[in-house]
């Protein structure tokens, strides 16, 4: 599937074909081990995303001129060839110190993949695969200094841009939002503070977005950008070079739990005073079920999030500054999600 010039790839579809359809995959694959990266092999997706499948001229209309399944692996996109050494390095680096930790054991010998997210290349999907399962996560991203960053992690099954999910999600809304005619760009992209989706574009003029790990439609102003009028402007950025830093043992306070299951969170007599990492770990040992809300664009994090545990990453620079991710669930996915982020956007509550 060839890429056109505005860094999409575009899909021409009809229902028949989505219901029957066992995955397009809007962005190429490429693999690599831990410690070195295969840039010139495209190969199909790991099991997580199923593979790379390409519908029948008879049953599609694309805008490119469309290729057979034969020809995908052949050789990259050209914007697509090669990954950032910071960015390899940075994957690297993580999986090494994650498979150190007992809920990351698996990840020892695993295989990674990398898939650019947009705009542009500056965030990177990268999908961990052991004995050919997909078993978790990671996705990159570069700072305002250029720097990359791990954006969140994950470990289980149901990450983030699962051909499934996207599938199912496009079934539905050809029935709701689309013409079963249209020809649609699908794109997937990465926005801060942590906002996973697919970006859909139907040829009448009309998008959508989808959450990149539920499949839910997104608000219309996710698509035309709007929602970031919304964002607070104190954003903290991390002070202490990722790279540096080492994984430790994963705290966890309560099992997995769904904030949806008890709202008495809601009141605001359960609010806490949460400013920093000290008063989040104090608060969280006693606490243990937290809530964090972003009301209004909690769908930028996929919240909210029940909060039940964290993992610290120390530098040996600054022992005494340590990262912080927070621990939520998700249908058996353990997703860690950097807490300076939620102390930014949003307030944590109990239940």
């Amino acid at each position: 599937m060839n890429k056109n010039h505005s860094g999409h790839y575009s899909v021409g579809m009809i229902a028949a074909v989505l219901i029957s359809l066992s995955a397009v995959c809007p962005f190429a694959s490429i693999h690599a081990a831990p410690s070195a990266v295969q840039e010139n092999n495209l190969s199909s997706a790991p099991n997580h995303n199923e593979s790379f499948q390409v519908p029948s001229t008879e049953s599609m209309s694309p805008v490119v001129p469309p290729v057979s399944p034969g020809d995908v692996s052949s050789k990259p996109p050209t914007q697509q060839q090669g990954v950032p050494d910071e960015v390899k390095q940075t994957a690297t680096d993580t999986v090494q110190s994650l498979s150190s930790q007992p809920p990351f054991a698996s990840w020892k010998d695993a295989e990674l993949s990398y898939h650019p997210l947009g705009p542009g290349t500056h965030s990177w999907l990268v999908q961990v695969n052991h004995a050919g399962e997909y078993i978790g996560y990671l996705i990159i991203g570069s700072d305002s200094n250029g720097a990359y960053q791990l954006n969140e992690y994950g470990n289980g099954p149901g990450g983030p841009y699962s051909m499934d999910v996207l599938r199912q999600s496009l079934k539905t809304l050809t029935e709701t939002e689309f013409s079963s005619t249209d020809k649609l760009q699908i794109t997937p992209m990465y926005e801060e503070p942590l906002l996973a989706y697919w970006l859909v574009r139907s040829s009448t003029g009309s998008q959508i977005g989808i959450d990149a790990v539920t499949g839910d439609p997104l608000p219309v102003e996710v698509a035309d950008g709007s929602w970031k009028h919304k964002l607070q402007n104190n954003a903290i950025s991390l002070s202490i070079p990722f790279l540096k830093t080492q994984a430790q043992a994963v705290t966890v306070s309560s099992e997995p739990f769904d904030p949806y299951d008890d709202l008495g969170w809601l009141q605001p007599k359960h609010k806490l005073s949460i400013h920093n990492t000290s008063q989040f770990m104090d608060i969280l040992s006693n606490s243990q079920r937290m809530i964090f809300s972003a009301t209004s664009i909690n769908f930028a994090f996929g919240g909210p999030l029940s909060i039940s545990g964290y993992q610290a990453w120390i530098s040996p620079d600054h022992p005494s500054e340590p990262i912080l991710y927070a621990l939520t669930y998700h249908n058996g996915l353990s997703r860690f999600v950097p807490l300076q982020r939620l102390l930014s956007h949003g307030e944590f509550l109990h239940l």
